[in-house]
């Protein structure tokens, strides 16, 4: 960076008590400050450190020693000292080139109200970028207005930010880890010495689907919070994403594999999607595509909150979630709620199956659980002493069996018709939650949709086709019937289609299944970017939350949490990747008091007993896959990994575990988890009344209220 400022100052100087290093050369001032927090710019470099006034840590842009760094190239130190980074493309040479702000730009400092404004001029790229510090009563928010960029280039353009990628870097000698929320969440120890492993990446709401891989992709978790945490020793930082959260990822490397000795965390921001074209069909022949027209995002957010210890034993990532969850509260109006401990059990009404005619071979639709079985499964629950149950009821409409887009409630005749309407009636006779499930993304042509009008386009002017892919090669079956991808300008239509019917027909609950944990674009001549899908998925969920009593998503990415009011299928575990090094209930912790919510089927897992425990331990309710049908009906149909899921196998124990966890945890119900720790085999859960749920996964017991409780009191022979 050229250098902004002729102003001369000592090597070290002192700011109001803090020491700050700087060279001969270096202008550090303060620009902004508040009861709480102080922020000092390097109006030289553009560095940034950010003081807490109540606890004295200080959080830093770039690594005081960055220029010593033994294993970092200069080009590595000029990333991990620059505040801005950018990527940008030039699409006739099919190529990609980064840059980073301290030698790649000119900038200019100006101060503003609350803090200061930089304007990068990569004159190399044509590019210009501003970007802007503001001091909040508790936080430092970075900011890009995406309208403020200007690329005078034609032949370049902007793909990719990254901000502050160095912002609170851990040294080699510094204890504590990142607070990752990849699945449950996890944690990455600084310097665990996991050099071969990869760095971490995860993109933030899922991946973009639309960008269909030619061979199978990896069965990853997902992203649902748009933040992460940073623990130090005895200070702690919690960073969110406020804008342009649908188009961050967040990548986190430790010293070794930074390419540096430092332990990195951050998130990049993509301005323009590219995907892979395959010329004539051929795997061997990818070319890189990139999006065309004007950067879609409206601007780019994150804050960074110094945290306050709880006091309770130090600093650890119980507190980064209870910020996180202060967020939800505070900045998207999520209210603290009261469920007692339920049951969630997912239903699944019919299936497309060939069969045989007369040697002619033909679809039909097959029943997996009528109207009358599910009155019976709900009934024999209820006789096992289940008062609280959830039940979503899947594939119950003529369009939902037939993948179709789904906004008519109107049920199938093969799940029993009107029967359906009854069912209703019985649930809430019983104070029984029955949720109708839509899924309305993937889709095949039908009910008023084309895919060929309606389809999402992928970057590469190919339809989104979604295959099944073969478990041995992992290569796309191109063969099969492939799904398209209902194009997100067709939300405000389907929600209020949908909206409208289901009110027609009296039914005031609706499950959105993976509308609310999906996010894709269309890249077509719709030109929707993942962040106008977000609000036209929000607008939506507006829609149903207006009409409707009750929303249940299956799972559900953070801009779904103010809509819904349960949340199915969250998971227990991460993603497990190499660089982690242990799993944390953080979607948990931050949830609990909030919204009720499920594990994925306890009878679908390995270990069911296991699963149950930890369930306990997170606050968790149980939940079960079930049909009404023997499940030799579901072979060689979309669902046969249902293999497990024959009702009159679980309803017993189903009911059991319900009693266990309501045994243990009823009086907890509705409070916040405080504290949350492992000691060997057990698990200590603290709440907000003081009360500790001691779970204990080797004598498979948990201890509540003082007494112990044994989980083979309550397992069914059998089950």
């Amino acid at each position: 960076m050229k250098k902004i400022t002729g102003v001369i100052i000592a090597v070290a100087i002192m700011l109001r008590g803090l020491a700050l290093y700087a060279s001969a050369e270096d202008e550090i001032r303060l620009c902004a400050e508040n009861s709480n927090l102080s922020l000092y710019l390097n109006y030289t470099s553009g560095q940034i450190i950010l003081q807490d006034k109540k606890n004295g840590s200080v959080w830093r842009s770039a690594p005081e020693n960055a220029d010593l760094d033994q294993i970092a190239t200069n080009t590595v130190i000029s990333e991990l000292k620059s505040p801005l980074s950018i990527t940008y493309c030039e699409p006739e040479k099919r190529s990609s080139t980064r840059i980073s702000s301290l030698y790649g730009a000119d900038a200019a400092v100006k101060d503003i109200t609350d803090g200061a404004e930089i304007i990068y001029k990569f004159k190399k790229a044509g590019i210009t970028v501003p970007l802007r510090f503001t001091l909040g009563e508790n936080y430092l928010e970075a900011t890009v207005d995406v309208s403020g960029i200007k690329e005078s280039k034609e032949s370049k353009k902007l793909t990719k930010l990254s901000i502050m990628s160095s912002f609170g870097a851990a040294d080699s000698n510094d204890k504590g880890y990142f607070v990752i929320p990849d699945g449950s969440g996890a944690l990455i120890n600084f310097n665990n010495g996991k050099t071969n492993a990869k760095g971490y990446t995860g993109m933030v709401y899922g991946r973009d689907i639309t960008k269909v891989p030619v061979t199978m992709p990896d069965n990853v978790k997902q992203v649902f919070f748009p933040m992460y945490g940073i623990v130090n020793g005895d200070n702690g930082l919690m960073a969110v994403c406020t804008d342009g959260d649908s188009n961050a990822q967040l990548m986190a490397s430790v010293s070794g594999v930074s390419r540096s000795s430092y332990n990195l965390c951050s998130f990049d921001f993509t301005l323009r999607s590219d995907d892979t074209y395959y010329m004539a069909g051929d795997d061997s022949t990818a070319v890189t595509v990139f999006e065309s027209g004007d950067i879609k995002s409206d601007k780019i957010s994150i804050r960074y909150y110094p945290l306050e210890d709880s006091g309770r034993k130090g600093m650890d990532y119980v507190d980064v979630a209870a910020a996180y969850r202060e967020y939800l509260m505070n900045e998207m109006d999520v209210h603290k709620s009261y469920y007692e401990p339920e049951l969630y059990i997912s239903l699944y009404g019919a299936v497309e199956k060939q069969h045989s005619f007369l040697g002619i071979p033909l679809t039909m639709k097959t029943a997996l659980t009528t109207s009358e079985q599910a009155k019976i499964i709900m009934e024999t629950l209820k006789n096992s002493g289940v008062e609280n149950l959830v039940v979503s009821y899947n594939k119950w409409t003529n369009e939902g069996i037939k993948n179709k887009i789904d906004t008519k409630a109107d049920a199938a005749s093969v799940i029993g018709g009107n029967d359906f309407y009854e069912l209703i009636e019985y649930a809430d006779k019983n104070d029984f939650v029955l949720y109708p499930a839509v899924k309305n993304t993937r889709f095949k042509s039908g009910s008023g949709y084309s895919e060929h009008i309606d389809g999402a386009v992928r970057v590469s002017g190919e339809y989104a086709k979604l295959h099944d892919y073969d478990i041995v090669s992992g290569k796309a079956l191109k063969s099969k019937g492939a799904l398209s991808l209902l194009t997100p300008s067709e939300y405000p239509d389907m929600f209020k289609t949908l909206s409208e019917s289901l009110n027609e027909n009296e039914i005031q609950n609706i499950c959105l299944s993976e509308l609310a944990c999906v996010l894709y674009g269309d890249y077509g001549r719709e030109a929707i970017s993942r962040n106008k899908s977000q609000d036209l998925l929000e607008e939506g969920y507006k829609t149903l939350k207006d009409s409707m009593n009750s929303i249940l998503a299956d799972r559900a990415n953070a801009y779904a949490i103010p809509y819904v009011d349960r949340i199915s299928n969250v998971p227990l575990t991460s993603g497990e990747y190499d660089i982690f090094d242990e799993d944390i209930p953080l979607c948990q912790i931050v949830l609990h008091g909030l919204r009720s919510y499920s594990t994925e089927p306890i009878n679908g897992s390995a270990d069911s007993r296991e699963l149950l425990l930890l369930a306990i331990a997170s606050g968790s309710n149980p939940n079960y896959d079930m049909i009404g049908e023997k499940t030799s009906v579901i072979a060689g149909t979309e669902l046969e990994n249902l293999y497990y899921a024959y009702y009159d196998d679980w309803t017993e124990q189903a009911a059991q575990d319900l009693l266990f966890v309501s045994t243990v945890l009823k009086d907890v119900s509705g409070q916040f988890i405080t504290d949350y720790r492992k000691v060997g085999s057990r698990i200590y859960t603290e709440y907000e009344d003081g009360s500790i749920i001691i779970t204990d996964l080797e004598k498979m017991s948990v201890i509540s209220g003082g007494k112990e409780y044994f989980l083979s009191d309550f397992s069914v022979s059998g089950g």
